[in-house]
């Protein structure tokens, strides 16, 4: 089946489920690789720190001990660690106005 044989309800279901996966995979990769209070962060990780911020920051409102930014980083850990929170929070606004979206869809085709 093509794309073009796909009704508008199927392709919004399953760019829709492709959203969860990834943002379920930013919350397992969260929790691997956790912030430790104790190292200095550079940017490397600093981008990858800041894409899973919102992530670190919905599992803070449950553990007080997940950090959402390193205590010890360097500069460049700051400014990529704020270009990763602009990506990951655009994944965030992407999700929930794809939620809405199907919604509309669903009930439209009722």
């Amino acid at each position: 089946m093509s794309e073009q044989e796909l009704t508008p309800k199927a392709k919004a279901l399953s760019n829709y489920i492709g959203m969860i996966v990834g943002l379920a995979t930013v919350f397992v990769l969260a929790i691997i690789f956790d912030i430790d209070s104790s190292k200095e962060y550079g940017w490397f990780l600093g981008f990858f720190h800041g894409g899973w911020a919102p992530a670190n920051w919905i599992m803070s409102w449950f553990n007080d001990s997940i950090l959402v930014k390193a205590p010890i980083h360097t500069n460049a850990y700051n400014v990529f660690w704020w270009i990763g929170l602009v990506i990951g929070a655009w994944q965030w606004i992407k999700l929930l106005l794809a939620t809405i979206g199907l919604i509309g869809i669903c009930k439209k085709n009722k």
